[in-house]
């Protein structure tokens, strides 16, 4: 069947992509509420997952599993960003809301800049390859596969660079949290 669905996606028919809507959304939208906790939402993120589904019908190619894990991986990142730019404006609303220097312990604002110096210390030493990855995954928002998508580099690479550079960054704060 997932066959069949590639081969007419990538011929551009739109009854392919609908079919696959029908087949697959009820597990897309089980795996985006599992993190959304919301059906709109939920919804958003699958309907995502199927847009993307469509951007990408000419280099689709079908594996032993079929689309359905490549289905769930894309609904799982757009519930992600989803969470992610919930959050940015949370946090952007909530600096809005309060005034300048209202309500802020100069001794909380001194010792987060002084942690934020330590990471940012800690992110010069590592590698390049290291720093980029974990830089665009938490100052970028992205996924390791989007950013394995970005720079070109495989998967399994960019989750090992992340790996080993989170690592580092451990053992290099390590000092700074012991004294905190």
């Amino acid at each position: 069947m997932d066959a069949d669905l590639v081969q007419r996606l990538s011929a551009d028919d739109a009854t392919a992509l609908e079919e696959a809507y029908r087949h697959y959304a009820p597990r897309c939208k089980g795996v985006a509420y599992r993190l959304l906790r919301d059906d709109v939402r939920s919804e958003d993120a699958v309907q995502e997952a199927f847009f993307a589904l469509w951007r990408h019908r000419h280099g689709l190619v079908v594996r032993t599993g079929g689309i359905s894990p490549w289905l769930y991986t894309v609904t799982r990142n757009a519930a992600l960003g989803i969470m992610r730019a919930e959050a940015r404006r949370a946090a952007r609303e909530e600096r809005a809301q309060e005034p300048d220097g209202v309500g802020r312990d100069p001794a909380d604002e001194v010792a987060a800049r002084a942690a934020a110096g330590a990471v940012r210390t800690a992110l010069e030493g590592l590698p390049d390859e290291q720093r980029t990855v974990i830089s665009q995954a938490y100052f970028g928002a992205l996924t390791l596969a989007q950013i394995a998508q970005r720079t070109g580099a495989p998967l399994g690479t960019v989750k090992r660079r992340a790996q080993l550079g989170l690592a580092k960054l451990a053992r290099a704060l390590r000092p700074s949290i012991e004294q905190a």
